[in-house]
């Protein structure tokens, strides 16, 4: 209450302050204008009477500024004018005489009296200005208007609104009722003319109409009006008056809100969740297309039902307890069962919560969530398969952020032997695992993975429980919109028991590499006949040319430059015979595999010379088919020979005990369907029986009474080993024929065909001093075969 007071008697203050210039004003013109009379009075010789009216008239003038004080003390001030200048004795201030008194009296009583009633006047109309002020801007602010339409001279009045709402101006009101009809939107000027016409019969309508209007600057209104008539005895109409309201925005608004309504409708109706609205007392007030989908009712046959009508979980007692909820002001969420029209029910999530419409109104979003059950018990699967599956793989996942680890796998903590209940393992613990020899390297290779923000794999040794385990972690990283690590995503892989198995099986490629070796030896063994040929045939050829030599240099005079050609008869027989022992070396130590290019042809006329004794004595004929360019192949040659020699000594062995038919070996090369190069051997022996066709490649296998059954198996390793493949298969019309394929190398040149290797020349001269050909036709020429040999 004081605070209204405090701001009270503030207004006040603001008022007088106000109001003091007025006054001032008004003092001021009332001082000049009582001496101005006073003056052009006593000019003219006017009296006492003609004065004091001249002095009522102005205080009545100066009365208009609105202070009574002041309109007194001027009042006053002429009385004393008065009588100092027009009331014997002059100039003087005297009230001596009973008339001087009633003179004053009269004229104080007569100004105050015109000062008062004039002050009041100027108030009124200061106060009316003020009030038709007010009246003028809330017509303006509210777009609302009156008319009056005089019937006895058809004159039509409009306030200022009204004239701004139709978009004229008062001087153009002159025959203003078909000026009107004028600017009414054609489609509703019929109507409005009817209505005007039909106000003024006695007992017609009221005059009430909403329109168009069409204002001369094109704009257009719409227009709300009413009036009544003032009719005479007679019943003739004498005026109408009536007021108007321009409803243009109000019905745009309108517009746009049933607008609004429709499209909020129309989202609702096409919402994915179905929407109910419930009065105060549980029962549905409104609900959208969705909900009656999802329950089969229609919107009618929903209106008016109760929760449990279709709610399968809720009971009275629990329906009070959410609207409880909702009252506080809590938005509810909870999962429950609704049940169709047809019996069949379905998992729901509902979130209500309360608003006002009309009154307390609790509205309810309901979710069907059938699919969202099925994807989180399909989740769920899935993580239960991916958990065993990780424990089955012994594979782990775990996300690291800036801020440390953010996720471990259950088969993660097992592998590293944290407790999954003691929190996820900071960074620190981590290092502390990783085997003490191979920290720094992690560490190393960490801090590259960063820098490089790429994918990266490291192998490591973790130590748990004194058990040494071997990790293979891949690490990628999950980059930002700025191109910065946000997360690094890695995977934990025991790879302990691949590593042993790695380390058996590197024991056991050296105990086939020993076997293949042993292989090697046992076959030299057989061929040491053969070989102790190979050696002597060049050592002789080198000890005939040697005796060429010393014969020629007997001779008178000696024959210098056959000498020469003799000697070098000789170091060629020696290298030939050292090339043997080579390759007898190299076939007998255990050297490790070479990846060379060579001429697989040449290698494999190496092999046929080296076993000719043995085909010699088993009156094997050989016949070559080699393809006629270099058969250019990568591998170890002494490995490949050694397949070569285990194919053909088999097939010399396998027609060995055929005592009567002809013993054909075929060896060939050719270009492969693969882009390789195949290799065939073919012999004319009894065959394989085809029940042993799958088992002759098998260790230990064997058909012989004294072999072991490696031999085939360690060249069919070998060949695998080479990116080759191994197989035997029936020759026709008898026999077996062994084949296999090799990788070729884009560096074959074109050799001539005829091109014959382990060949030693002697020379003219020497086979003259040797005595061959005609004067010694018993020694044979170094170059012949021997006639096993095709």
């Amino acid at each position: 209450m004081s605070i209204v007071q405090d701001l009270l008697r503030i207004n006040t203050a603001r008022n007088r302050r106000a109001r003091l210039p007025a006054v001032a004003a008004q003092f001021a013109l009332g001082i000049v204008g009582l001496i101005l009379i006073a003056l052009v009075c006593v000019q003219l010789g006017f009296g006492l009477a003609r004065t004091g009216f001249a002095y009522v008239i102005l205080l009545a003038l100066v009365s208009l500024f609105g202070s009574f004080g002041a309109s007194v003390v001027l009042s006053i001030l002429a009385a004393a004018c008065l009588n100092y200048f027009f009331a014997p004795p002059l100039f003087q201030l005297s009230i001596d005489l009973p008339h001087d008194l009633e003179r004053t009296a009269v004229f104080l009583t007569t100004s105050l009296v015109v000062t008062a009633l004039t002050t009041r006047l100027g108030r009124a109309a200061d106060e009316l200005r003020g009030v038709q002020a007010k009246w003028e801007k809330a017509e303006r602010v509210a777009h609302f208007g009156w008319w009056e339409r005089d019937f006895t001279t058809n004159h039509v009045t409009l306030s200022d609104e009204v004239s701004r709402i139709f978009g004229v101006k008062p001087v153009d009101l002159p025959d203003w009722h078909g000026r009107w009809l004028e600017l009414i939107h054609p489609e509703d000027r019929a109507t409005a003319a009817e209505a005007a016409s039909a106000a003024l019969h006695p007992g017609g309508p009221r005059y009430e109409l909403e329109y168009r209007v069409i204002r001369p600057d094109g704009a257009g209104r719409v227009i709300r009006s009413h009036g009544d008539v003032t009719w005479d005895e007679t019943g003739r109409p004498l005026r109408q008056f009536g007021v108007l309201h321009d409803i243009t925005e109000l019905r745009s608004t309108e517009q746009e809100l049933r607008a609004s309504e429709r499209r909020f409708r129309t989202f609702v109706d096409y919402a994915a969740d179905g929407f109910f609205l419930f009065d105060d007392h549980a029962m549905v007030l409104d609900v959208n297309r969705h909900a009656c989908e999802s329950l089969g009712y229609s919107r009618e046959e929903l209106i008016g039902k109760h929760p449990r009508d279709f709610d399968l979980a809720l009971d009275e007692e629990a329906i009070e307890r959410l609207r409880q909820r909702m009252l506080s002001g809590e938005t509810v969420t909870f999962e429950t069962r609704h049940k169709r029209k047809d019996g069949t029910s379905f998992p729901v999530e509902v979130r209500g919560g309360l608003i006002e419409q009309g009154g307390r109104r609790y509205l309810s979003l309901v979710r069907d969530v059938t699919a969202r059950k099925r994807a989180e018990e399909a989740l769920q699967r899935s993580e239960a398969y991916l958990a065993e599956a990780q424990r089955l793989s012994h594979t782990g996942t775990s996300v690291y952020g800036a801020g440390g680890n953010l996720y471990w796998s259950e088969e993660c903590y097992r592998l590293w032997d944290f407790d999954p209940l003691q929190g996820l393992p900071d960074a620190e613990s981590v290092l502390q695992r990783i085997h003490s020899d191979d920290r720094d390297r992690v560490r190393k290779e960490i801090r590259k993975a960063l820098r490089e923000k790429g994918e990266h794999s490291i192998e490591f040794r973790i130590v748990c429980c004194g058990t040494v385990k071997h990790i293979e972690a891949t690490s990628h990283p999950l980059l930002s919109a700025h191109g910065d690590i946000d997360q690094i995503v890695t995977t934990h892989v025991d790879v302990t028991e691949r590593r042993r198995a790695q380390a058996q099986a590197e024991r056991l490629l050296q105990l086939e590499s020993d076997l293949a070796h042993m292989n090697r030896l046992s076959i030299m063994g057989e061929l040491t006949a053969s070989l102790a040929h190979e050696i002597l045939h060049p050592i002789g050829t080198a000890r005939n040319n040697a005796r060429a030599g010393m014969r020629l240099l007997e001779m008178s005079p000696p024959n210098l430059s056959e000498v020469k050609e003799a000697l070098g008869c000789v170091v060629r027989d020696a290298d030939r015979a050292k090339d043997v022992v080579g390759r007898v070396r190299d076939h007998i130590r255990k050297a490790p595999p070479q990846r060379d290019v060579f001429d697989l042809n040449e290698a494999i006329h190496e092999v046929i010379v080296m076993v000719r004794t043995a085909l010699h004595r088993n009156k094997v004929s050989v016949h070559t088919g080699l393809m006629a360019h270099m058969a250019s192949v990568r591998g170890d040659r002494v490995q490949l020979q050694q397949v070569m020699l285990n194919l053909i000594l088999n097939a010399v062995e396998a027609m060995s005990s055929d005592k009567e038919g002809m013993r054909e070996l075929s060896i060939s090369t050719e270009p492969s369907q693969t882009g390789g190069i195949l290799v065939g051997v073919r012999d004319s022996g009894y065959g394989i029986e085809s029940e042993h066709l799958d088992q002759i490649f098998e260790p230990f296998y064997t058909t012989k009474s004294g072999g072991i059954g490696m031999g085939l198996s360690i060249c069919r390793s070998i060949v695998d080993a080479h990116g080759g493949r191994l197989w035997t298969e029936a020759n026709r019309p008898r026999g077996a024929v062994f084949q296999f394929t090799l990788p070729a190398v884009n560096e074959s040149t074109e050799i001539p065909s005829s091109t014959c290797f382990e060949t030693v020349q002697m020379t003219p001269a020497a086979r003259e001093a040797e005595g061959s050909d005609s004067r010694n036709p018993g020694l044979k020429s170094a170059t012949q075969e021997p006639s096993a040999l095709k």
